[in-house]
Parts: C-alpha cells; structure tokens; sequence
C-alpha cells in the first residue's frame, strides 16, 4: 500500500518542478528571438525577485505541509482545515503586498535588483506585467500540496499541462504576433499562473473538499511553529541565491562570457535533472510528517526501504539518460558543435549526471529532517548545501582549473552534503549507529516511553481477517488489557474489515491490501485501519441507518455502540478509520 501511496504522489510533484524549467526555456527562447538578446538579461534581473517569491512559498510550503502531516496523521482535521485556512489567509496577504509593490514600486525596486539606466525601463514594464500573476502563483503553490492530501492528483497534472500549454501559446501570441515585447512575455506569465490557479481552487466550492477554508480556523497560533518549520527551505533559497551571485562572478573572472552562458544554461535545464529528487523529498516530508502524527516508525522504515530502492534505480536511470544525452542537450543552446561553449556545456552535462542520485539522498534527508522537527539543524544545512558547499571548492579550484574546476566543484560539493546527514545522526546517538532505526533517529523521534505496545499487520485476503482477529485478542490479553476489551477490539476490527473486504475490495478491479496498526495505552486500546479502497465514511453510513431497528448493517452500528471514540478521514487517498476503546466503557454498548 505505501509504495502505491508513494508512486502515486510522486508524479505531481515531479511534474511540479519540471513545469518551472519548462516555462523558462520557453521563455528564454522567446525573449531571444522574439525581442533580442538584451530581454533575456532583464529576465535575468528579475529572476532574484523570483527567488525571493520562491522563498516566502518555501517557508509556508514547508511549514504547512509539516503541520497538517501530523494533525492528519492524529486523526485531528479540525486542526488540519485550521492550517489551510492561515496558509492560505497569510498567502493572500503576501502575494497582495508583493503585488502592490510591484506596481507603487516598479522604478525603486528594479534599482534594487541591479538593474542599469539603460535596462531600468524595461525592467519595470516586465515587472508590472509579471505582477498581475504574482497572488495566483503564490497560491498555486500551497494549494498544490493540499490537493494531494485530498486525492486531487488529476487535477494537479491538469492544471501543469494546462499552464504550460498556456505559457507557451501566449508567448507566441503576445510577443510573436502581437509584438507586445517584454510586457507580452510576462503577462504570459501572469496568464498562465491564472489557469493553473483557476484549475487548482475550483475543486473547493462543490463541497467535496475535506478541508473547508473558515477564516475563524485561521490560528495565528500556528503562524509562528509554521514559519519556524518552513524557514530552512527560504534560508536554502537565499544561498542559493547568493551562490548564485558569487559563481557568476567567479566565471566572468576565469572563464569569460562562454562560462556565464553555460551556467545559465545549466540552471534553465536543471530543474528537469533534479525533478526526480526534488519531488521525492517533498512526498518523503509528506508521508512522514503523517507517520510522525500517527507514532508510525515502522512505516518511516519502509519509506526509506522504498527510497534505496526503487526510487534509486529511477535516479540512476536519469543519471545515465542526462549523460548519454549530454550532446543533444548542450544542442539546445549552441548549435555550433565546434564552439568552445558548447564543449563546455557538454561536459557540465556529462559531469553532473553523476551528481543526481547524490541529490536524490540530499534532499530525502532534508525534508526529512523538517519533518521530524530538527530545524536547528536544518538551518545549518541549509547555509552549508546553499552557499558554502560549492562556493568553497569553487574559490578553490576555479584559479588553477578554470571552467572545469567550477563544474567539478559541484558534485565535491554535493557529495560533502550528502555526509553531513549521516555526520549528524552519529552525534545525536554519540556514537556509531548500529541499526537503520538509530540512522533516522527513531528511538528519538519515538521514545519507548511513548510507543506503549504495538500490532502492526496487513491483510490481502478476507480469510485472514478472522485470524487476525484471534491475534489481537491474545496480544491484547497478553499486554494487559481485561478479557472483555480485548473482545471488543478483536470484535471492532473483524467487523470493519469485513465491510472493507465486501465492498471496497470489490468496487473495482484493481488489488487493494488493508493496514492494521494497533496501540495499547492506559486501559485503553487504539485501532487504525487502512484501505485504498473507494472513499467509505461508516460514520456517515451509521447515522443514515440509526433509526432502523432491523438487523441490517448491524456490524457498522455494533462498533459505534462499542467505541468511545471513532475518527474518519480519506487520507492522500487512503481511508483512515481511528477507533478508540475504553477499558470499562462498554456498558452502554448495544444502541439497539
């Protein structure tokens, strides 16, 4: 189940990241044969205001998605909706300030970003057609990430290809046909974030979101725990810009113009490269922040065993496409095989394919770490991977080796990232860890203290549901617990896993496995079933059927008669079913 979890949120997200370098080669080539070589430099000059957009989703990206992870995971979606409605509230309030700024600001802002007398005008008039599309693209962003907790992955691959599809066209009509110049190339731009955002939100207003946007549920409570979560991502943003600043510099001084062309060549192809890492990190943070909410390690273990496996492969096979296709790619760009640039660009191609599995355990183990809540560290990490990890090498090696030294400074820098992690990980167990649990700090994450007794299981057959169920009531016994509420637990599973094998198990064709975790705590005992089956509320299911007095669907009503607590929730596409039963609490068990 989690693997099919896994592989189906992986997709967007790749997608996501690929979608910003295929809008930036498309712009780049229309700004270069549509208007002239000089727009692609005012582009470039606007591009640090991007970073700084980028920064601000970072920070409520990543915070958000940490917090509703383990709210979702506690069974606790009041305080999930109470996160998407300040994500989105505080989102709103940004994108209208940048927005405003953009238009009251145009003229002081563009000298701020660098830009000379002579490229000052056509900065602004970029600016202000890019400011139209400046509230839908912040939102775009975080409402992404929700969407996937809601099953909405279609519509993300939607509103992607809609919004590349949009991009593209427009270009050619606004700065091919209708000549509009820069202004036509960002309002582009500015038309394309629209679609998507407009693909995006219309999901909320037929009712079928289980996030509900109430301004009330805004907590400005959560604003701060939500920067603090979010803030490595914006701090690796700005390193990277940084990073960014200081290499330019660097080329220009050692490899002339040529070495700055392959490097903005180099980071509007990039984000294709690295879309695999990147996405899986952020489903990595996804899942487990959900684990993390439901004191799941077992879980996080078969996560990374997904990671160093399957997903590995795929990061080699990327690896080894990006070097076999070094030639075609720098293609592209120079035309001209013999020229020096191109031989250039070739050979940062072939050198950084070796880099993308290393960026691949990168960024696993960074949105990890957000996830488990080390943002000490991850601040640190982030200034290190950001700045300093290539900057260094680069200062290095650049004098003696030119261009090549600034390429070979990239995988010295990320492989010296990659160690940090593991480095970390040996100092919080002050020692050398002996299992992969210690490697992720699990005992840490969840002290025995807190892990009271657990049963995990999954079922893919109904004939295993009966002797489960005698396994449950002799862990239980065996832990405890009085005879009477180990029945009740063993009665409680065997009837919803029934109900899910009779009808969700046969609403389609597909295989589908059910996932029992149980915990015992203080006289009581925790049930959570899980299914990939088809959305089924039984709570819904039994209130409908309440008042009927007949024995039909009585399995439904007999554990809502037993339970003291029952939670439901489709949960990135999985139904999640919490029961609580209370030792001594069964008395008023049968309501009819």
């Amino acid at each position: 189940m989690l693997t099919r979890l896994f592989f189906r949120l992986l997709p967007v997200q790749v997608l996501i990241v690929a979608m910003g370098s295929v809008n930036s080669i498309a712009d780049g080539v229309t700004a270069a044969r549509g208007i002239g070589t000089a727009s692609v430099g005012v582009v470039g000059l606007y591009y640090t205001m991007v970073r700084v957009m980028e920064a601000v989703s970072a920070v409520l990206t990543g915070g958000s998605a940490v917090l509703c992870g383990r709210y979702l995971g506690g069974g606790e979606i009041e305080k999930t909706s109470g996160v998407f409605a300040l994500d989105v509230t505080v989102t709103v309030i940004i994108g209208s300030v940048l927005t405003a700024a953009s238009f009251i600001a145009a003229g002081p802002i563009a000298g701020i970003l660098g830009a000379s007398p002579e490229l000052k005008h056509d900065l602004c008039v970029y600016m202000t057609g890019y400011a139209c599309g400046i509230l839908p693209q912040l939102l775009s962003h975080q409402l992404t990430g929700f969407l996937q907790l809601e099953r909405q992955g279609k519509r993300c691959y939607i509103g992607v290809a809609a919004m590349i599809i949009t991009n593209v066209s427009m270009n050619i009509l606004l700065v091919m046909v209708f000549h509009m110049g820069l202004m036509g190339l960002a309002l582009a731009t500015s038309i394309a974030n629209w679609v998507y955002f407009l693909i995006l939100v219309l999901y909320y207003p037929g009712g079928k979101a289980q996030l509900k946007f109430i301004l009330p549920k805004a907590w400005a409570g959560e604003l701060w725990s939500m920067t603090v979560i979010g803030f490595p991502g914006a701090l690796l943003v700005f390193c990277l810009a940084a990073r960014s600043l200081v290499i330019n510099k660097i080329l220009l001084m050692y490899a002339g113009s040529d070495g700055l062309s392959v490097m903005s060549s180099f980071n509007m192809i990039c984000g294709l490269f690295i879309a695999l890492a990147i996405g899986a990190g952020t489903v990595v943070r996804m899942l487990t922040s959900v684990f993390v909410g439901e004191k799941n390690p077992e879980a996080v273990l078969a996560l990374f065993r997904i990671i160093f496996t399957k997903v590995m492969l795929l990061a080699l096979a990327v690896g080894a496409a990006v070097f076999f296709g070094a030639p075609y790619l720098s293609g592209l760009f120079y035309a001209d095989h013999t020229a020096a640039v191109y031989g250039l660009t070739r050979s940062l191609f072939s050198l950084y394919s070796i880099c993308i599995p290393m960026v691949l355990i990168c960024q696993v183990f960074a949105n990890y770490l957000q996830a488990i809540g080390r943002t000490v560290f991850l601040n640190i990490l982030s200034v290190f991977d950001g700045f300093l990890a290539m900057v260094i090498p680069v200062m290095l090696l650049a004098p003696k080796m030119g261009a090549s030294g600034v390429w070979i400074a990239l995988p010295v820098g990320i492989a010296a990232t990659m160690l940090l992690s593991p480095v970390y990980s040996i100092i919080c167990c002050v020692r050398w860890p002996r299992t992969a649990s210690e490697w992720l700090l699990l005992p840490q994450i969840f002290p025995e203290s807190d892990r009271y007794f657990r049963f995990t299981h999954t079922l893919h057959e109904q004939a295993e549901v009966s002797q489960i169920s005698g396994l449950i009531q002799g862990f239980c016994a065996g832990n405890g617990l009085e005879h009477k509420t180990a029945y009740y637990a063993a009665l409680c599973f065997e009837e919803m896993a029934w109900n899910i094998f009779q009808h969700g198990f046969r609403a389609d064709q597909r295989s589908h496995t059910v996932d029992l975790c149980m915990v015992i705590m203080q006289e009581s005992v925790l049930l959570r079933i899980k299914d990939d089956c088809i959305p089924f509320d039984p709570g819904e299911f039994a209130e409908m059927n309440k008042e009927d007095s007949s024995f039909r669907n009585i399995g439904i009503r007999l554990v809502y008669g037993i339970a003291s607590e029952i939670n439901y929730q489709n949960l990135m596409g999985l139904n999640v079913l919490t029961i609580q039963i209370k030792e001594k609490a069964q008395e008023q068990l049968l309501p009819f």
